[in-house]
């Protein structure tokens, strides 16, 4: 990514507080636990090798346990480093002693202005082909330049590559960008077809320019209401019209939480939402952050 010529490119079930409308903020990496997993560590590099996003990324041990994570964007004649920056890691349940999943957040500056975010949602796992890093990249600009938020999903191979030179710029809220419209057919109620441990219920509401997300957590007698997030939305390039991706950022007195939504609707009709729930925790209980996976479908 060349970023002076503006190339494209370029996270326990007590009653919970309502949160207000508006965007929450995540805290800066968070200690261990989890541990890092030894099996993010090393140089990725982009099994698509057309793609124009990130080429490879960088993972590298702190002595936190946590991790830092430096990607580079496709520029030519050489990648453009976006410099470290430090990622919290996420295991895959509140036990969990190790996680191989990660977020970053981070932004990128023109001199002294910011023109664009972008969140990073990595995780290794073992495949016949060997281990292989799915990674996430949920980008918004700010430059005016009419380029849409826009996310993509790509895999990544172990293999050498550039190290690591510089330092990046994390963040620890996001910014709305430039949204696309919200497709109307996501708005409603939903309901977890699992809910055990986790979310039972999701509304989202509000406009299609800025919609609105409630979440509800599993608590007895009656489900805790998260109350309402600001949500962001996301399209499958920058100059998509619709989006189809919600990141809804949750700040709590214990814990920080990011819910990323895929709405889907098959060719029989029928709609699901596809919920990916990064939960880090920040009063020192020793519960491990962990991401939670899970089905909504209309209630």
């Amino acid at each position: 990514m060349n970023i002076s010529k503006h190339l494209t490119r370029v996270l326990g079930f007590a009653a919970l507080a309502a949160v207000a409308l508006g965007f929450a903020s995540v805290a800066e990496a968070s200690p261990v636990p989890p541990a890092a997993s030894p099996a993010l560590f090393g140089t990725w590099v982009n099994t698509n090798a057309s793609s124009n996003s990130v080429k490879q990324v960088v993972v590298s041990p702190l002595r936190t346990g946590t991790v830092s994570v430096d990607a580079f964007g496709a520029c030519v004649p050489t990648y453009c480093e976006w410099g470290s920056v430090p990622a919290i890691v996420y295991g895959t349940n509140v036990s969990a002693t190790s996680g191989a999943s990660f977020q970053t957040n981070q932004r990128f500056l023109n001199g002294d202005t910011e023109w664009s975010r972008t969140t990073l949602l990595g995780t290794v796992a073992r495949t016949k082909a060997g281990l292989r890093l799915t990674l996430r990249e949920l980008t918004v600009f700010e430059d005016g330049s009419g380029r849409r938020n826009y996310n993509v999903t790509e895999t990544f191979a172990r293999s050498d590559g550039s190290k690591p030179s510089m330092a990046g710029n994390p963040v620890s809220d996001y910014a709305h960008g430039t949204p696309p419209a919200l497709v109307s057919s996501a708005r409603g109620n939903w309901k977890n077809v699992a809910p055990a441990g986790g979310l039972t219920k999701i509304r989202i509401s509000g406009s299609l320019a800025s919609p609105i997300v409630q979440a509800f957590g599993q608590c007895s007698p009656t489900d805790c209401d998260w109350g309402r997030s600001k949500a962001i939305t996301y399209g499958t390039s920058i100059s998509a019209k619709t989006a189809t991706t919600l990141l809804a950022p949750y700040k709590f007195g214990f814990k920080n939480s990011q819910l990323v939504i895929d709405y889907s609707r098959n060719a029989a009709k029928v709609e699901h939402l596809t919920v990916a729930l990064y939960n880090e925790f920040t009063d020192g209980s020793g519960r491990s952050n962990y991401l939670k996976l899970a089905t909504f479908v209309r209630a």
